[in-house]
């Protein structure tokens, strides 16, 4: 402890003396002197943006003024014309739902009150609908056939009704379709719909068709025949066989 105390007395006197020397004295004045260089700098950008605040900062702030002023004139306009638009879109579409809903008042009074040939006319052409739809209305027969004996096909012609059918049911369809609407009309059009009945198309009107298919392979004719490779083969155990022979 001894030992330690009197080091310390000895650096505390090297300092003193330190202190009072010409070149330390230097050295604390030069730093002394970066300092105060250094704050003064500080100060002096302070004081610079201090003035570069106070001059932008109003011209800003009375700029947002005159751009928030603008936008809640838009805003304004903008409600204003969304209420608006709205208020349009209801309107058009309560007088469209209204208007709607008095032409179904009144084609429900032409449904009800529509002559009874027009239901019988329907009647009509469903019943065709369903006998066209019965089996045995499509019919098919063979007219023919021609073999390509290179090519190992077979090309086969047919006639058939079926687009005639088919015809007929896509008249009758549209026949139903019409008659429905002229429910809507105020007069009854007996001549038209005698026209329509009459109209039918014939389901006896037959088409050609023409198609191919590979011709049926019958039995090999040379099926159960050995090979020629295997025939060889015997050929040479033979030919073994006699030199043997040859040979005793």
């Amino acid at each position: 402890m001894k030992n330690d105390s009197k080091e310390a007395e000895k650096l505390t006197e090297l300092l003193k003396k330190a202190d009072g020397h010409p070149m330390m004295k230097a050295i604390l004045a030069e730093e002394a002197a970066a300092v105060l260089v250094k704050r003064t700098e500080a100060v002096g950008k302070i004081e610079a943006l201090t003035k570069e605040r106070d001059e932008a900062i109003p011209r800003l702030q009375a700029d947002l003024a005159g751009k928030e002023e603008k936008f809640n004139k838009a805003k304004a306009a903008l409600n204003a014309a969304t209420g608006e638009f709205n208020k349009a879109k209801a309107a058009l579409y309560g007088e469209n739902n209204r208007i709607s809903h008095q032409i179904g008042l009144q084609e429900q009074v032409l449904f009800e009150t529509a002559a009874p040939e027009i239901d019988e006319a329907i009647t009509f052409f469903n019943e065709k609908l369903d006998f066209l739809r019965s089996p045995g209305r499509i019919s098919r027969s063979a007219i023919g056939s021609e073999k390509n004996l290179i090519a190992w096909k077979k090309t086969t012609r047919e006639e058939s009704n079926a687009a005639a059918v088919k015809g007929a049911l896509a008249y009758c369809q549209a026949a139903i379709k019409e008659l429905e609407r002229m429910k809507l009309s105020p007069a009854l059009d007996m001549e038209k719909i005698e026209q329509m009945k009459a109209g039918v198309p014939s389901i006896d009107v037959y088409a050609e068709y023409q198609g191919e298919k590979p011709l049926e392979r019958g039995p090999d004719p040379l099926a159960g025949l050995k090979s020629e490779s295997h025939l060889n083969y015997e050929l040479a155990k033979l030919n073994e066989k006699i030199k043997k022979v040859i040979k005793r």
